[in-house]
């Protein structure tokens, strides 16, 4: 992407332009997805077998398979992704993360620990270690980050959410200063959000039951749930030129319900 061809009007990379999205089938992410396509942006989904096929991307975007928290998984899906002529990004947008269980840490089993670190901390790490190479290839790439509010607003019960969470706050302001000036890194901070993942995750089975956006709603200074569009807008502000000095930044949509 070329500074000298902003377009002050539009939101987002421009047309032509390459991103891949980790997690472009779940409720953000498909939105997202149609915002890149209908704009004329290239877009490539890399997401769970069961997302894929409980979601299929659009015809014209390219779908492949990969669990983000696995090495080889991943390096698989990047090199496939090269195989497909994708050798450069101009942005790069991950979404990927679960949460399965609200406990105390003094009772919450090290397997249980490990797993939210994985499914949050570790796929993030393993996708950007991936895509910073071909977001450096085209020069002036944008890699984005989605983390959440319990990153700096824990919640009674979420202290190993909230970790991973912080994980990738660190993990992004850290980027930032690596890959500076070819690539920006930043992150998307949502608060609680109306989409699957509320009940396990898109593609993953069902744990939790459906959170009452009513009465959620009732806390948040705009006085309703975040819906999955609510995110659309400021990723694409990260993604493109309107954000060209925007870097190791964490931007919290969250309708006011934390405030630093």
């Amino acid at each position: 992407m070329n500074t000298s061809t902003f377009d002050p009007a539009r939101l987002g990379p421009p047309a032509g332009a390459r991103v891949a999205v980790v997690g472009g089938c779940g409720g953000m992410g498909r939105l997202l997805v149609k915002a890149l396509v209908d704009t004329g942006v290239k877009v490539a989904v890399l997401d769970l077998p069961a997302s894929l096929e409980q979601n299929p991307p659009p015809p014209d975007v390219l779908a492949l398979a990969m669990d983000g928290s696995d090495e080889a998984s991943v390096e698989a899906a990047f090199s496939a992704l090269r195989a497909q002529g994708w050798n450069a990004l101009d942005g790069f947008v991950n979404l990927a993360g679960f949460f399965k269980a609200w406990q105390p840490i003094s009772e919450l089993p090290v397997a249980m620990f490990d797993e939210i670190i994985a499914g949050n901390l570790r796929c993030n790490f393993l996708c950007a270690r991936a895509a910073l190479p071909m977001l450096h290839q085209s020069g002036n790439g944008s890699l984005v980050n989605v983390a959440s509010t319990m990153a700096v607003d824990v919640v009674k019960g979420y202290a190993h959410y909230g970790a991973a969470k912080a994980g990738i706050v660190a993990l992004t302001k850290g980027m930032a200063r690596e890959n500076a000036p070819r690539v920006r890194v930043n992150a998307l901070a949502p608060g609680l959000t109306n989409t699957a993942f509320l009940t396990g995750g898109t593609g993953r089975e069902q744990v939790f039951e459906k959170i009452d956006e009513d009465k959620y709603g009732k806390r948040v200074p705009m006085k309703r749930m975040a819906q999955p569009q609510d995110m659309t807008g400021p990723i694409l502000f990260l993604l493109g030129q309107a954000s060209a000095f925007v870097n190791g930044e964490m931007l919290i949509a969250d309708g006011g319900v934390y405030t630093q």
